[in-house]
């Protein structure tokens, strides 16, 4: 009998974590990847230097090897040169994200509505397609090593880090220049 009811209370237990207990299901409208692989209770101060969660880390970091790997080739392939932006291993399109959702919101509030963006995830989106272009200048910033990224067409300007993680995306208004100074 013991069995029986053990067995039983595994069961209900499958069926209540498939299910999440009865929470709605988001359509993809309503979920970001942010929901989906960093936590809530990740702190980090305005520059994203502060250590994250263990759960925000080892959810991110097995999401984004592949980002971090690309950042980590990108860099030793730069040198104090400027170069055309490299493309992953494979030519494909690589996904940034910001260490945080809440840095993605500060600088989304910062630059991206002034820059036009609807939201913080277009605002995201479009970083990273600067960081993936292949027509944009690259190097190695000076003081820390983080991957500089400018298109001069548009006046685009990305920061990665040299983790594999948006720092900051904006339209300097020295333009060029601004990109030479890093």
């Amino acid at each position: 009998m013991r069995k029986v009811i053990l067995c039983l209370l595994t069961v209900l237990t499958v069926i209540f974590g498939l299910t999440a207990c009865g929470e709605k299901s988001l359509t993809a409208e309503e979920v970001s990847m942010y929901d989906l692989i960093i936590t809530e209770d990740s702190s980090s101060d305005a520059d994203g230097a502060s250590a994250e969660s263990s759960s925000a880390e080892t959810t991110a970091a097995s999401v984004t090897a592949e980002e971090s790997s690309a950042a980590e080739t990108t860099a030793k392939k730069s040198a104090a040169a400027t170069t055309a932006a490299p493309e992953s291993s494979q030519g494909e399109y690589v996904e940034y994200w910001f260490r945080t959702k809440d840095l993605r919101d500060r600088h989304y509030e910062k630059h991206g509505i002034e820059m036009g963006f609807a939201n913080a995830d277009e605002y995201r989106k479009a970083a990273s397609d600067v960081v993936n272009d292949p027509a944009a200048l690259h190097k190695t910033e000076k003081e820390d090593g983080d991957d500089v990224y400018y298109i001069e067409e548009t006046n685009e300007f990305v920061v990665v880090s040299k983790d594999g993680y948006l720092r900051t995306y904006f339209n300097p208004a020295r333009g060029k220049d601004y990109f030479d100074k890093q």
